[in-house]
């Protein structure tokens, strides 16, 4: 899609070394959902908070495998230094592009982790952000990458979760019946 190959080019033209720095680490924090499992071991200590890093964890696992063996295989989209001519900052994955597994993952593990620790919101919806943004501006995914694998990530966690809930970072409350 044209409009995707101006965004790649757009976010190229931004580049500065630290700029480059923080990308590559995002994308790292985000790599096989790193962070997020980080994340529910430190939870997990906490004998209250045992079940909810099970849920993260699966979140996560379950994002990762539906991308990487069910949904890559299927769509088997080339990566963009595939199709035109990028220069690339970090690794060449060698999987198929779409959707973006970062993306799934830090869309389940921020969701998961909001609901275990609403407080800490604030600053992992940018963190999982940053990761997505990251996988763009390297440039190893397309812009629908990582929004279908943003998507395919809240659905998952959304339902490993248990639906809906009270989640004021998404703005969303809980569904109460009148008895």
């Amino acid at each position: 899609m044209p409009w995707e190959t101006d965004v790649l080019y757009a976010l190229i033209g931004l580049r500065r070394p630290w700029l480059d720095d923080l990308m590559v680490l995002a994308s790292a924090l985000g790599a096989g959902g790193f962070i997020w499992v980080v994340f529910g071991a430190i939870a997990g200590i906490f004998p209250a908070h045992t079940k909810a890093m099970w849920r993260l964890w699966l979140a996560v696992a379950l994002a990762f495998v539906l991308v990487d063996e069910v949904a890559k295989p299927l769509a088997g989209r080339a990566r963009p230094y595939e199709v035109i001519e990028v220069p690339l900052i970090d690794a060449r994955p060698t999987t198929a592009s779409f959707p973006s597994g970062h993306a799934a993952m830090a869309g389940a593990g921020a969701l998961a982790v909001t609901r275990l620790l609403p407080a800490a919101g604030w600053a992992l919806w940018p963190l999982a952000g940053l990761v997505m943004l990251s996988r763009v501006y390297l440039p190893v995914h397309w812009p629908t990458d990582v929004l279908a694998g943003a998507l395919l990530g809240l659905a998952v966690a959304w339902f490993v979760l248990g639906g809906r809930r009270s989640c004021p970072y998404l703005n969303i409350s809980a569904h109460k019946s009148a008895n």
